[in-house]
Formats: structure tokens, sequence, C-alpha cells
């Protein structure tokens, strides 16, 4: 598989064993020549002309000057990364009155910079972003309304009256059988005190209406 791209209108790809090329086009730029002058050192690449001799003195081995790709039904010739800079190195240091001022700059910028690593970087993949980790926020609590509260308050005060009304029926009833069978009862105290017991008796009746004396 072939990866192609432009980047700065310089044409350049990865293949699929990772190595890295130049088209004719994307090299003819680097150089600050036109697309003509690499194809004629294409042609001329089995010669012995002065020009493919000193490119050739630069590279390590010989090969061919380039290969041939297909890039969505386009031909495309590839440039290794190591047959771009002899022929960037020739133009900026042994073209005699065709040295390019591009090629100088290219040139000093790639001799900081390995060309074949910076084409392969201009394909890598950017890495996946981490899913930030799950935050856990607790469900806030609704808030009573305001009837609701008024309600609890009614039915607590309700609460606190039928309280104090039971409490208080319990109170007479103890206070009666305390007094019936008291022994100064017998002295003529016990009327009186039955009456008065009655109209404790009959008040709470009117705040409940269920309390009587017997």
């Amino acid at each position: 598989m072939t990866h192609y791209a432009e980047c700065g209108g310089i044409g350049m790809g990865r293949l699929s064993d990772g190595s890295a090329f130049l088209t004719q086009r994307g090299l003819a730029k680097l150089c600050g020549v036109q697309n003509a002058h690499i194809g004629t050192i294409s042609r001329d690449w089995l010669t012995t002309k002065p020009r493919i001799l000193a490119i050739k003195a630069r590279l390590l081995e010989s090969g061919p000057a380039h290969r041939e790709l297909t890039w969505m039904g386009h031909r495309l010739f590839a440039y290794d990364a190591e047959t771009c800079r002899a022929v960037l190195d020739y133009y900026a240091l042994d073209a005699g009155d065709h040295i390019q001022a591009e090629a100088q700059t290219h040139r000093l910028r790639f001799l900081r910079e390995d060309l074949a690593e910076f084409i392969r970087n201009q394909f890598v993949l950017p890495e996946k972003t981490k899913p930030a980790p799950l935050r856990f926020t607790p469900l806030l609590r609704a808030q009573p309304e305001s009837l609701q509260v008024a309600d609890a308050v009614i039915v607590y005060v309700c609460g606190l009256l039928a309280l104090s009304a039971w409490l208080a029926d319990s109170y007479i009833e103890g206070l009666k059988q305390r007094a019936l069978n008291a022994p100064w009862n017998r002295l003529g105290l016990h009327l009186p005190l039955k009456a008065i017991l009655e109209i404790q008796a009959e008040a709470l009746g009117r705040i409940n209406g269920t309390f009587t004396v017997k």
C-alpha cells in the first residue's frame, strides 16, 4: 500500500515497507528547477554524462533513478530519499551556473533533519485520545415543596394536640380514681370534688368530644 500527499506543494509518499519517496515534481520543487530537468536526469540515468556521474558519486549504490507507481489512477515517478539527497546536493553544490538557492536552503535544512524521516513523519497517524475517566456526580435530592412542608407542620401540630389530649384524659381519670378511693371523701368532700372533675372533663370534651366522667 502506498501513502501519498503534498506537503507545502511537495509531492511525497511512503511505501508499505516504510521507505519514503518524493515525486518527480516534488523533487523538482525541492531543488528549485523545472520538472523537466528531473525527468532528463531519469532519462539519462544510464549514461556517463557529467551531471549523472556527479549525482551517482554521492550514492552508495547506483540503482534505478526512480520507481513508477500508480496512485488513484495516476502514474507517479517516485525517487527514494537517498537519490533525492544526491540530486539536491548536485543543484546546491555542483551545478555550476545552474546552482539553485532553493536547493541550497533545502540542503541545509535536511542536513539537520533526515529527509526520509521528515517524509515518514507526514504520514504518522495521531495517537487516539484517551477517554476521560468516568466521574460520578451524586444526585441532588429534590427539595420539598412549600406545601409539603406546611402539611408536615400541620400533621406534627395535630399529633402534639392529640397526645396532649390523651395525656390530659389519662390524668383526669387517674385523679378521679384517687379522689373516689381517698378516705377523706367519706367526710363529705366526694360530691364537690366530683363536680370539679366533671367541669374539667366537660372543658376537655369540648376540645376532643370524647371525654366523660362517670
